[in-house]
């Protein structure tokens, strides 16, 4: 198999990402919907928040609902981002022009993402205990994470050296 162009790795993997930005896109909708709808009409989320009661204080799933739902729409918007920019990436591999400046802009953005991401997560964990009433808070920082982003941004260097590279190179020529 090969790396690049029509049937390479590279053109699977860019496919694999639409498909899952189509779900993602699709949650986010959703999400959105939910949560505007949860603040506008207060009679709609009685309703939906009844169907997951299952027998506890309706106040509290009534927050929790809606602390769940805020968290999960910008989750949901640093994946949509993410998914999107690594998209654009994969299609400059496929035509072979990987280390363009467009791609480092990508990069960062990717590892942006991924900070959002991180707080994102961060922020829902210290917030929910103050939700459900005193529940401790376990907040993982995640160095593996951390690595991984960091790695994005490395990443995003040696993209714009080698799109310097590449440029000097041709005005070589």
């Amino acid at each position: 198999m090969k790396l690049v162009g029509k049937g390479s790795a590279a053109s699977g993997l860019r496919w694999l990402l639409g498909a899952a930005n189509v779900f993602v896109t699709i949650g986010l909708v959703l999400v959105a919907i939910v949560a505007f709808v949860s603040l506008v009409s207060p009679e709609y989320w009685a309703g939906f928040r009844d169907g997951f009661n299952a027998g506890t204080d309706t106040v509290t799933v009534d927050i929790e609902g809606r602390w769940g739902v805020l968290m999960a729409l910008p989750g949901l918007g640093f994946l949509w981002l993410i998914i999107n920019r690594l998209r654009a990436i994969l299609a400059a591999v496929n035509v072979g022009d990987a280390f363009e400046y467009p791609n480092v802009q990508r990069l960062r953005v990717v590892g942006w993402g991924l900070i959002g991401l991180q707080l994102t997560s961060y922020i829902e964990t210290i917030g929910r205990p103050f939700i459900e009433g005193g529940a401790r808070a376990d907040l993982d920082l995640n160095g593996d994470m951390w690595i991984a982003i960091l790695v994005v941004f490395i990443l995003a260097e040696v993209f714009r050296q080698g799109a310097q590279m590449r440029d000097d190179a041709q005005m070589t020529v």
